[in-house]
């Protein structure tokens, strides 16, 4: 019998650093023409940097330049030779313990991230969570469109999804845990019945230390 439901954010939180960027340069090595797609995207950043574009636009162009128009077959192909690499080199060894730990407590085990779903679902399936919530890429039924197929899974966003996963389970008044180290997960945090603050940004660590979320680091 399920005893709670253990929810994981995924990039900072099990993984030191970006899965997103670690994927996008992955496939960037597999497909070095697109380079010739990549002049603005310094551009992009720096208008996110000050501003002046959001995280939704960021993710979009620079998915587009690096992946885009590529089939579906050849991103299966991407997706299955980054997986392990990526878990050797980024996976946090105390993030993989607490992961097991729930496991074998028998909690539910829910991989919720901004990240995308190209690759979130297959990492989450080697990291043994029962659900994966991620942000969906625009598929046609042969190759990668341009852009997203919904919301940027953050903040308020990402929390619905969890609840869509619960409700769907029929699980939604188990225990809730969630672990997650950005400031944009707050909404899930202060949702849980017990919400960790896991080797937090700056944000994140400000507003634990005010709501009183536990803080723990994981951190190699």
């Amino acid at each position: 019998m399920t005893a709670a439901a253990a929810v994981f954010d995924l990039d900072g939180t099990i993984t030191r650093g970006d899965t997103y960027v670690a994927y996008l340069l992955h496939v960037l090595r597999h497909r070095p023409h697109r380079l010739l797609r990549c002049g603005g995207l310094p551009l992009v950043a720096l208008r996110f940097g000050v501003g002046l574009a959001s995280n939704d636009e960021v993710k979009q162009r620079f998915l587009q330049a690096v992946a885009g128009g590529a089939s579906l077959c050849q991103l299966e192909r991407l997706t299955e030779s980054f997986v392990d690499p990526c878990l050797r080199r980024m996976a946090k060894r105390a993030a993989i313990d607490r992961i097991a730990i729930h496991a074998r407590q028998g909690d539910m085990l829910i991989l919720a991230t901004a990240g995308l779903d190209l690759y979130a679902a297959a990492l989450g399936a080697r990291l043994g969570f029962h659900h994966v919530v991620a942000t969906r890429t625009a598929l046609d039924a042969h190759r990668l469109l341009a852009g997203l197929d919904g919301p940027n899974l953050r903040g308020t966003a990402k929390l619905a999804a969890v609840k869509k996963i619960l409700a769907a389970a029929g699980v939604e008044r188990l225990p809730l845990v969630a672990y997650s180290d950005h400031h944009s997960d707050l909404p899930l945090l202060q949702y849980a019945d017990e919400g960790y603050a896991i080797d937090p940004t700056p944000q994140l660590a400000r507003e634990a230390a005010r709501l009183g979320i536990p803080v723990e680091r994981w951190m190699d």
